[in-house]
C-alpha cells in the first residue's frame, strides 16, 4: 500500500501533531509505503526529520503553489492513496486528482460550515474528528457512507516522560493551584471567556493562577482585557513554549473554553496526565470527555466556567476521582487505534 500524506505544516497545532503521530505510526507498520509531502522549513518538516518518516519538503507558499503542485504531480504513482490533512493540502490534492488517477482521503478537523462543499463531495473518503464535524460534512452534501469518524490520538508512551519546566516561563509558587489552557489565541478558542472567568475566580480564590499556552492574532485584545481586569499577575500568556507537557503535568485543572472545536486534542493530553478537564459543551469536546475525566459548561458562559473551577478547586476528593477517570479515558485514544482505524479507511478504497 502506497500512502502519500500532504500537509502544509505552516503552524504547529493539533492538526500538525496528529499528522506526525499518524505518519510515524504508519511508518512503523509493515507493508505500507508512507511518505509525507510538506512545506520546507515548517514545524512539521522539522518534527518529521527526527521521526524516521520519509519526507518530501519543498517551497510551498500558498495553497495552490505551482512548485508544490508540480512536485506532487511528479511523485505520485497511479493507484496511490493521497491523504490531505488541512485545507491548503486538500486544495492542492483535489487539483492533482483531476489529472492523475489517485484515491483521495481528506481529514476535516473543524466544527464549522463547509466552505468548498464540492471539493469535499469529490473526496473518495473523508475522516471527521468527531460526530459534530461529521454532521457539518453531511450538511455540506458529503455522502454519509464516505464519512469515517476517527478521533485524534495521544502518544501514551510520552506521557510517562518527565520534561523540565520551560526556562522562559515563570513557574507559580509550590502549592498554588494552576489552571492551564492550551489554545491558539483566536476568537473561536474562547480565551476572553476564560479571562472573564478568571476575574471571578480571583475574587473568591486569590491564590489561583492561570496559564494560557498559545499564540495568535487575538493576543493584543486579550492582553488589553487582562489589564482591564487587573489580572497581569494572575493570568500568564507566555505564547508557544517548547515543553507545554511539562506545564500541563503541573496543572491542577485544565480548561478548554472554546466556542468551536473539532475535537480538542489538548484535552487528551490533560486526560492522559490525570488532570481534570472543564470544557465547553460544543463541537467535539463532548466526545473528548465522554469516557470520563471532565465536566462540560455552556459555551461563552464565564460565570458557569468560574463556578465549575471554584467548585473543583475546593473539592480535593472530586478532583482526585476525576483525575483517575481521566487516565482511564485517555487509554481509548492511543496511536494504535488511530493507525488501525485509518488503515481501515485506506483498505476500503
Amino acid at each position: 500500500m502506497h500512502i502519500v500524506h500532504v500537509a502544509s505544516g505552516r503552524e504547529w497545532r493539533g492538526g500538525q501533531r496528529q499528522t506526525l503521530l499518524l505518519a510515524r505510526g504508519l511508518a512503523a507498520h509493515g507493508g505500507i509505503e508512507t511518505r509525507v509531502f510538506t512545506g520546507r522549513d515548517t514545524p512539521l518538516a522539522r518534527h518529521l526529520a527526527g521521526a524516521s518518516v520519509v519526507t518530501v519538503a519543498l517551497p510551498w507558499g500558498i495553497g495552490l503553489d505551482p512548485r508544490a503542485l508540480f512536485a506532487l504531480t511528479r511523485i505520485l504513482d497511479r493507484g496511490a492513496i493521497v491523504h490531505a490533512h488541512d485545507n491548503h493540502a486538500h486544495a492542492l490534492v483535489a487539483t492533482v486528482a483531476h489529472v492523475r488517477r489517485i484515491k483521495v482521503v481528506a481529514t476535516r478537523r473543524l466544527d464549522l460550515p463547509i466552505r468548498h462543499p464540492a471539493r469535499w463531495r469529490r473526496a473518495d473518503a473523508v475522516i471527521a474528528l468527531s460526530g459534530a464535524v461529521a454532521a457539518r460534512l453531511v450538511a455540506g452534501g458529503v455522502a454519509r457512507d464516505r464519512i469515517h469518524v476517527i478521533p485524534p490520538a495521544i502518544d501514551l508512551a510520552e506521557v510517562s516522560r518527565v520534561s523540565p519546566w520551560p526556562t522562559n516561563v515563570a513557574r507559580p509558587p509550590e502549592g498554588v493551584p494552576l489552571v492551564v489552557t492550551i489554545a491558539a489565541l483566536t476568537d473561536e478558542k474562547g480565551v476572553e471567556v476564560l479571562l472573564n472567568a478568571a476575574a471571578h475566580v480571583h475574587r473568591h480564590m486569590p491564590d489561583v493562577r492561570f496559564m494560557v499556552l498559545g499564540e495568535g492574532p487575538a493576543r493584543p485584545a486579550l492582553l488589553a482585557r487582562r489589564a482591564q481586569h487587573g489580572l497581569e499577575h494572575v493570568v500568564a500568556l507566555p505564547g508557544q513554549v517548547d515543553a507545554p507537557e511539562a506545564i500541563l503535568a503541573c496543572a491542577t485543572l485544565y480548561a478548554q473554553p472554546s466556542f468551536s472545536e473539532g475535537f480538542g486534542s489538548s484535552v487528551l493530553d490533560a486526560l492522559a496526565r490525570g488532570v481534570p478537564v472543564i470544557a465547553s459543551d460544543t463541537g467535539g469536546l463532548p466526545d473528548a470527555v465522554a469516557g470520563g475525566g471532565g465536566q462540560l459548561v455552556r459555551p461563552g458562559d464565564a460565570d458557569a466556567l468560574a463556578a465549575a473551577i471554584i467548585t473543583l478547586l475546593a473539592d480535593h476528593r472530586a478532583r482526585t476521582k476525576l483525575g483517575a477517570a481521566a487516565r482511564v479515558a485517555a487509554q481509548r485514544f492511543g496511536i494504535e487505534r488511530l493507525v488501525s482505524d485509518t488503515l481501515d479507511v485506506y483498505r476500503s478504497l
